[in-house]
């Protein structure tokens, strides 16, 4: 596999996932300009090198491009690419927002947050997303309900500070 460690951009950083030796060799013969390169998949060892002739030329080429033109050439040549995003840019990434990937939510505690969304999207069961517990929200219902406790029980319980 050609790919796995980001690789250093003009402006950037970008992540190329190209696995097996089809996927390869069309990196390899963008990388290197070479119509006729190929991509030899090699031993686990070279492979997992960082300082193979493959890799390096990776590196070179992503250096000399921009995340855009990386991202654009790559895509074309149905090679998996993707930037990396700071922090700041992936809570700003409109897609994400329009996909629900980042949602806001009320906590009673913190007040309104972004926090991740339901990743998986269904049209008949859309996922939901809620607050954490806050602590000891559930105690009693769960000694009572599920456990069997009874109101003496939980008051002794409290008495003892064992629950709040």
């Amino acid at each position: 596999m050609l790919g796995s460690p980001p690789y250093k951009a003009k402006d950037g950083w970008v992540v190329i996932s190209a696995t097996g030796r089809e996927m390869g060799t069309r990196l390899l013969r963008i990388v290197s300009g070479d119509p006729d390169a190929v991509a030899d998949t090699g031993t686990f060892t070279r492979r997992m090198s960082f300082d193979d002739s493959p890799r390096k030329q990776v590196e070179a080429w992503c250096l000399a491009h921009t995340v855009e033109e990386i991202v654009a050439a790559l895509v074309e040549a149905d090679i998996p690419v993707g930037p990396v995003k700071t922090i700041p840019e992936v809570a700003n990434d409109p897609h994400l927002w329009e996909r629900e990937m980042l949602v806001k939510m009320e906590d009673p505690v913190a007040g309104e947050m972004y926090v991740p969304g339901a990743t998986i999207k269904m049209s008949q069961t859309p996922g939901r997303v809620g607050p954490v517990p806050t602590p000891g929200q559930h105690t009693e219902e769960v000694l009572s309900r599920i456990l069997g406790y009874d109101r003496a029980t939980l008051d002794q319980l409290r008495q003892a500070k064992v629950i709040a």
